[in-house]
């Protein structure tokens, strides 16, 4: 886990300087603080009104709540909004944990999951802090990785950073530092694509081939680049 995010519950928090609240014998009050699940991970905080609250356990033990304390609506808010801080963090952290992630695929993971603007701009902005979430490292991942897997031309390449979320500036950089061999990319793309299709026909085969590697971004110039050196192999094979 991050520094500072250390999620082992603290309970004997009032020993190590957390404040005491009042006990106003008019106030609201927490009468009981029960563990939930086997691993303890959360609590039900019980009040005195009836009501019930369930807070994570290193909510409960950042704040020192004790059985007795007196609470009120501002402190209620403002245990729910920390929990929902950190549950945010934590979802944002296993879905990073997979492979890296733009701001923009984390926000939505987040979103999807629920959670309010505010718990996911603080989780976007706290796993940028700690160097979890960087765009332009995820910029980097995500051309290699084509380049390993699923060779791309720049133009789609581009295309699918901005679908992710990258400025328009990490990508020409990124783009820039590559510096990849769209022909060798194309030839690497289009060899497979090619042992699939049938025909003895030229045009046949330059309209299949030149419009799958059209598909993935690559330039006319390299299209025809391709088609032409892998038709003529074809033909020196037959």
């Amino acid at each position: 886990m991050p520094p500072g995010d250390d999620l082992a519950p603290r309970l004997a928090a009032k020993d190590e300087g957390f404040p005491v609240r009042d006990q106003a014998t008019d106030a609201v009050t927490i009468t009981a603080l029960r563990p939930r699940g086997a691993k303890g991970t959360s609590f039900t905080v019980e009040l005195s009104n009836g009501e019930s609250l369930r807070l994570r356990a290193d909510t409960v033990a950042s704040r020192g709540l004790n059985v007795g304390d007196a609470v009120d609506a501002t402190d209620i808010h403002v245990w729910q909004r920390d929990d929902n801080n950190r549950r945010a963090l934590e979802a944002g952290l296993n879905f990073i944990s997979f492979r890296p992630r733009s701001g923009k695929e984390v926000d939505a993971h987040l979103r999807r999951k629920s959670f309010d603007e505010a718990a996911r701009d603080h989780a976007i902005h706290r796993l940028r802090e700690l160097g979890y979430l960087d765009d332009a490292a995820f910029a980097r991942f995500w051309v290699e990785s084509r380049e390993t897997h699923r060779p791309k031309g720049q133009r789609a390449l581009a295309w699918e950073l901005r679908q992710k979320g990258i400025a328009d500036a990490i990508i020409e950089d990124v783009l820039a530092r590559y510096g990849c061999d769209e022909a060798a990319l194309a030839s690497a793309a289009a060899r497979k694509r090619a042992a699939t299709i049938v025909t003895a026909d030229y045009d046949e085969f330059r309209r299949k081939l030149g419009t799958f590697l059209a598909r993935r971004g690559f330039s006319y110039e390299v299209v025809e680049q391709v088609v032409d050196e892998l038709w003529t192999e074809r033909e020196a094979v037959e």
